[in-house]
Formats: structure tokens, sequence, C-alpha cells
């Protein structure tokens, strides 16, 4: 039912929190760039605790030939294990009730797209920051046809007790800065299969094309130089709460603050399906047994470093995020 007064604000022009948090949800999987190539886990929402401990096991071998009247091979089963702390990541914007009544656009919609592209730009960070990580990593120097053979010959020679026949997928998507994808696009020439001829064999959204078997896809997070071989599962992505969104009035200026908030964690699920190549080199000047204390410019070799020199035990920790949750607030 319309108002008698046109002028008269209803619930079109109101930013109700519930609904903004349903658009943000919705639109933050496919924000995330990594997400069809991680393990995306939602069962932790609302279980205490800060940290995550997941474990992998390693194969206990091939089996073996036995006699009739001799006894089966029995093998121990042991697992490794990787932790990963929780962090928060959150984001906001004001928006005037001027620009909500008589703004071209929807500002509500786009405050929603916005937001969410925030959070999932900030996750995508995490995700490239764990790839830079990487156990496996390789050292070719231009991008060229036969980086396709060294990757795959990087993978194949992994001596890792989970690197196991058929354990992981033959091939991925390879990452890298759009000037790479450009001298790699030229000199496949035709060895270069469209986005559009993959069909439903495309494993994540971006990806251009392919050459021979491994699809190829940009990022502006990857510096110039350094490619990341990433196979399916390789990363885990761990969703501790669902989106939150808060709205506060300024009633003085007419405006709404709108934020939203994630609480997410990020880790190698597992290392023998991620490899870096050129590893970008550490940042010059970080001295690890100065009082400077390390940010997440440093790398984890640095950081391992630091905490090493002021007598902090690390002893599990691998991941950026944990190590650097160890490092004193004060």
């Amino acid at each position: 039912m319309a108002f008698p007064n046109a002028q008269t604000t209803d619930k079109s022009a109101m930013i109700i929190p519930e609904v903004m948090a349903q658009m943000i949800a919705a639109r933050l999987p496919k924000a995330i760039t990594f997400s069809p190539l991680a393990t995306v886990d939602n069962t932790l929402v609302g279980v205490p605790g800060d940290t995550i401990t997941v474990p992998h096991w390693k194969y206990i071998g091939d089996a073996v030939d036995f006699a009739e009247g001799d006894s089966i091979d029995y093998s121990k089963m042991q697992n490794g294990k990787t932790t990963s702390t929780i962090k928060r990541a959150g984001k906001g914007v004001e928006i005037s009730d001027f620009a909500v009544q008589v703004g071209l656009g929807d500002p509500k919609t786009e405050a929603a797209n916005q937001l969410s592209m925030a959070i999932g730009s900030k996750v995508d960070n995490d995700c490239v920051d764990a790839l830079l990580n990487a156990r496996l990593t390789l050292t070719h120097a231009a991008p060229d046809l036969d980086l396709i053979d060294a990757i795959e010959a990087a993978f194949e020679d992994d001596t890792s007790e989970f690197n196991t026949e058929g354990s992981s997928p033959v091939r991925g998507v390879l990452y890298m800065n759009l000037k790479d994808y450009n001298k790699l696009r030229k000199a496949a020439a035709s060895d270069y299969t469209r986005a559009s001829e993959l069909g439903d064999q495309i494993l994540t959204s971006g990806v251009l094309g392919e050459i021979f078997g491994w699809q190829l896809a940009t990022s502006r997070k990857i510096p110039v130089g350094t490619y990341l071989a990433v196979k399916a599962g390789a990363l885990g992505i761990n969703m501790k709460r669902g989106v939150e969104v808060e709205t506060a009035r300024d009633i003085d200026h007419k405006t709404t603050k709108i934020n939203v908030d994630e609480y997410y964690g990020v880790w190698l699920k597992d290392d023998t399906k991620a490899l870096v190549v050129n590893a970008p080199a550490a940042p010059d000047g970080f001295d690890p047994n100065g009082s400077v204390k390390p940010t997440d410019a440093q790398t984890v070799d640095e950081i391992k470093a630091w905490l090493t020199a002021h007598s902090i035990d690390f002893t599990g920790k691998t991941a950026k995020a944990d190590l650097l949750a160890l490092v004193p607030a004060n």
C-alpha cells in the first residue's frame, strides 16, 4: 500500500542488516577467487576456540603378498597435523540519506556488493600468502612452454609421505600476473586452448585458457615473475561464523554506517598440491635479532628466525598467520 505522502520514508529506503547479511553471504563464495580450489568448511560455526588443528594421514604403504599360513602385514597408521588461527576481517561504509533518496543507482545494493568484494579479497590475500609459502618450490627463468614440464616434474618428484600414487589431480590452475600470462600466451601459440572451448572442465572462475592441461588465471596479487601452481584441495578455508552486518545511525549528519565482519581461517591444507615458482625475495632490511617485530610483509622463515631469536616456541606452527599470532602485542 502506498503512503498518501510520496515523501514518506518506507522500508524500501531503509537499510535492513539481516537482508544485507543474506545478500553478502550469497555473494561471498563467488568473491573468493580461490574457493573452488579449496576445501571450504563451515562445521566450526558456533564452536568455541580460535585455533584449528587439522590432521592429515600418512600412507601405510602398498599391500604385500602373503602365503597360506603366513600372517597378514600390519602397518601403524600415523598422521601429521597443521594448525591455523582464526582471524577476523571487517570493512564498513557510510551512506547518507540524501544518497539513498536522490542518488543515481542503488547505494544499498552497491554497498553489499563492495563489502562482499572487500571480505572476499581479504580471504584471497591470505590464500595467496599461504601459496607463496608453499613447501614445493621451483626456479624457472621465463614463462615459456618448458614451465609446464618443470611444474609437472616437480610435483612428480615430490618425496613427501603424503604424495601417494593417485592421491592428487594430475593438473590444476596456474596463477600469474597478467604481464607473465601475456608472454606465456604468445609462446603457446597453437598449443593454447581458449576458455570458451573448455566448457564444464573449467576449474574456477577467471580461467582465461589452458596449456597442456594446465588452466591459466591471472591476479594482480601475484608479483611479476612468480607463478602459483595449485591443484584442487590444496587450500583449506574455514568459516568460523556467518557474515554479520551491523548498522548505526548518525542522526546529526543523517547517515547510516554499515559494517561487515567475518571470522575465518586459511591454511595450506595439502602441501603436495601447491607449488610456487620463483618465490619472491624477502624484503631487505629485516633483522630477526632486532627489536622490530615481524609483520605480514615478512616471510615464514624470517618470522621463525625472529621467534627463535626471541626465545618464543613455535612448535607445530607452520602457517604465517599462526606464527604472527605468537608475536607479542607489546
